[in-house]
């Protein structure tokens, strides 16, 4: 094998004869070309720069979605329960019954609502009841004996009273014969946990006396 190494590169003969050349590159154009492959401390700078920018605001982004996240589950469970209790106590209200005829058959009735309590927060009539007891919704099924919790984390229950005209009955707490006269009660809930307030508000008319609705002119 013959070898010839020159600037344009290396010669090499082979035993049939034949000459190859093994071209390469100069020594000082391959540093040159190394060089442009490889990053300049600027370069990198500026590369870990826009590196840890995107990463920061890609977690900014994460953080948000999962604020929202919770945020979004949190009132749609308080939307939930508050909503579950605003509904009880209408479905009890609007059962509120008027008095009988003494000494008459039923349905005799005298056209009296049958009403043991009315205040801006408490509400009681026959065997049930509904009250604020700090920021805990009470209900009782026992004629005030035991109270049980209906909703925590309210912040107000209001109750108001309207008599047949639709005129708001007198200061509270109702004398007997404003609570005789009541045949709309609206219910007004305040409630906030997490982060997060609601307020529901809803109107029932009294079902026994929706006779007097249809009869008025």
């Amino acid at each position: 094998v013959y070898l010839r190494i020159s600037d344009g590169g290396v010669d090499r003969m082979n035993a049939s004869g034949s000459i190859r050349r093994d071209t390469a590159p100069p020594i000082g154009r391959r540093r040159a070309d190394a060089r442009r492959r490889a990053f300049t401390l600027i370069e990198l700078v500026v590369s870990m720069t826009v590196g840890a920018i995107i990463s920061g605001v890609a977690a900014m982004m994460i953080l948000n979605a999962s604020r929202n996240r919770t945020e979004t589950a949190a009132r749609a469970e308080l939307v939930d329960t508050a909503g579950a209790a605003i509904e009880t106590i209408i479905r009890y209200v609007r059962e509120i019954p008027q008095d009988e005829c003494p000494g008459s058959a039923t349905p005799c009735l005298n056209g009296n609502a049958q009403i043991d309590e009315a205040t801006d927060s408490t509400l009681r009539f026959d065997v049930y009841g509904f009250r604020l007891n700090g920021t805990t919704i009470e209900m009782t099924n026992d004629s005030a004996s035991s109270w049980q919790p209906l909703l925590r984390d309210a912040g107000g229950l209001t109750f108001t009273y309207f008599d047949r005209s639709g005129a708001t009955l007198g200061s509270t707490p109702l004398s007997a014969g404003d609570r005789a006269d009541v045949r709309r009660v609206t219910v007004n809930i305040d409630v906030s946990r997490a982060g997060e307030a609601l307020n529901l508000r809803t109107s029932v008319y009294l079902r026994d006396f929706m006779d007097e609705v249809m009869s008025d002119p």
